[in-house]
């Protein structure tokens, strides 16, 4: 066995973590913390000294109980109806297929139970997934020369009266606190929300402890298409999803796909008084945002922060695209994880720290964060529908991770009444007990729950990424498991 190996990779991890424009977030893995994580694959690889790559690839995966996590998920926590997720390393993947892209549909305005099972070709609703579209769009811009990040968002869209000096960089790292005058989604027509997000403003009086908004990156939408005299759709289709042949990534599914399109419709949130507010209107291929709706989704007018659907086929694609540096210049891509916002605030904590519309690392752990193991340029791009993207461009890793966790589910109850949550000891699931005396699933916990599969995901991709060193695989091979 190819010991020296190991210790070179954990060499290599450890330089790649701390490979960050931030002391702060350096050293948040320790070498222990890498040595516990790569040593079933040493152990497994000295019980077994006869084994090939692929029969210690299966013991590995057998060992992670990551499939057991994944049906706790779905069966006990019922935190969502199914999911999918990809993860690995550039020559062997795997792809977990589990549980319904639907349990119950719309079928003359009446709620049936029709289960459909979750498949690989399944679409998802990426909800603020899509804003990695518009960080590429921006830095595809700023590749071509078209764009100075330091310029400001006036000098494209002067309607914006109030934005004073804010610049692109500003937008697309989070760093100030911006609002618009009311609610984009109560405006009545595309034209009326446009004139409200223009009314976007910049509180500089706030201490920010957090200024992640979809705000920004509708605006950036907008500086887009400004520059490029071009709708961002078409700009974003001939830029990315053509080069990469993302065939399944649509602002508007095509009818003739819509069946393939997992199911978000039923979300529910409880209000003041209890009662449930139930979405009836979110069929598959409309978007859950209602900002993306109000905007005109339906009219092909992209949001800029939401909007977007695809499978996970297509975000693999992209993943590969971003660690190979094939769609847009790698110096730029490792530009996305760099923040200019998170710091040590007076108390001690730190705020947040985002890059360019996505999370970064995070020295709480509480917080939504890129795994501290991953390298100190790896970013990761949630979606409040159930999506998750993970790439790493240092140590060439990517994941995404689908799954449909508004649907049939309540997803947020009102704090006075957490009294009516019920936990169930013997699955761990959260019900909501309603005035009729029936329960209905909450999914408010699915971000806490699914980071469990993602963590034995990487932990297996750093593995996978050990044992091919150590035990050259013969060929690349792309498995799909749907668990049983």
């Amino acid at each position: 066995m190819k010991t020296f190996e190991y210790y070179k990779y954990i060499n290599t991890l450890l330089k790649n973590q701390n490979i960050t424009d931030n002391e702060i977030l350096q050293d948040l893995a320790t070498r222990r913390d890498y040595a516990d994580l790569l040593k079933p694959v040493i152990t497994l690889a000295r019980q077994n000294p006869h084994a090939d790559f692929f029969a210690l690839k299966k013991l590995l995966f057998e060992q992670s109980k990551i499939a057991e996590e994944i049906k706790n998920l779905v069966n006990n926590l019922e935190i969502t109806p199914g999911l999918i997720i990809d993860f690995g390393t550039e020559k062997t993947r795997d792809t977990l297929i589990y549980g319904q892209k639907q349990e119950y549909c719309l079928l003359n305005n009446i709620k049936v139970f029709n289960p459909q099972e979750m498949e690989n070709n399944t679409i998802f609703d990426l909800a603020s997934t899509s804003k990695i579209f518009t960080t590429l769009a921006i830095l595809k811009l700023v590749e071509e020369n078209r764009i100075d990040l330091f310029d400001p968002v006036q000098k494209y869209i002067p309607e914006c009266t109030n934005l004073k000096d804010t610049t692109i960089l500003e937008l697309l790292k989070f760093k100030v606190y911006i609002e618009t005058a009311i609610r984009i989604d109560k405006a009545q027509s595309p034209e009326e929300a446009e004139a409200i997000l223009f009314t976007a403003k910049r509180d500089d009086e706030k201490n920010v402890y957090n200024a992640y908004t979809d705000i920004g990156a509708m605006l950036l939408r907008v500086v887009v298409e400004r520059i490029t005299n071009m709708d961002f759709n078409t700009y974003l289709e001939e830029t990315i999803l053509k080069p990469l042949k993302m065939e399944d990534t649509y602002l508007n599914v095509p009818c003739e796909k819509l069946s393939r399109v997992a199911n978000e419709n039923f979300s529910t949130i409880i209000d003041m008084n209890g009662n449930p507010l139930i979405r009836y209107d979110n069929i598959p291929g409309t978007p859950h945002d209602t900002k993306a709706i109000a905007i005109g989704h339906a009219k092909g007018i992209a949001p800029g922060h939401a909007g977007y659907f695809s499978s996970t086929k297509d975000m693999t694609k992209l993943g590969n695209a971003l660690v190979n540096g094939t769609i847009l210049n790698s110096e730029l891509i490792t530009t996305i994880s760099e923040n200019i916002v998170g710091e040590k605030l007076d108390d001690e904590t730190c705020s947040w720290f985002y890059g360019s519309l996505v999370y970064a690392k995070q020295t709480d752990a509480h917080k939504l964060h890129v795994d501290s193991r991953l390298s100190g340029k790896a970013f990761l791009s949630p979606g409040f529908a159930g999506t998750t993207f993970y790439v790493d461009p240092l140590n060439k890793l990517y994941l995404f991770l689908g799954a449909n966790r508004l649907h049939n589910r309540i997803y947020n109850v009102n704090k006075s009444q957490v009294n009516r949550i019920i936990i169930h000891p013997e699955t761990g699931k959260k019900t909501f007990l309603l005035s009729d005396g029936t329960e209905q699933v909450i999914s408010e916990d699915f971000t806490k729950e699914k980071e469990k599969v993602i963590v034995k995901a990487l932990e297996l991709s750093f593995q996978f990424q050990l044992l091919e060193k150590i035990k050259l695989p013969t060929k690349e091979k792309h498995l799909v498991r749907e668990l049983n």
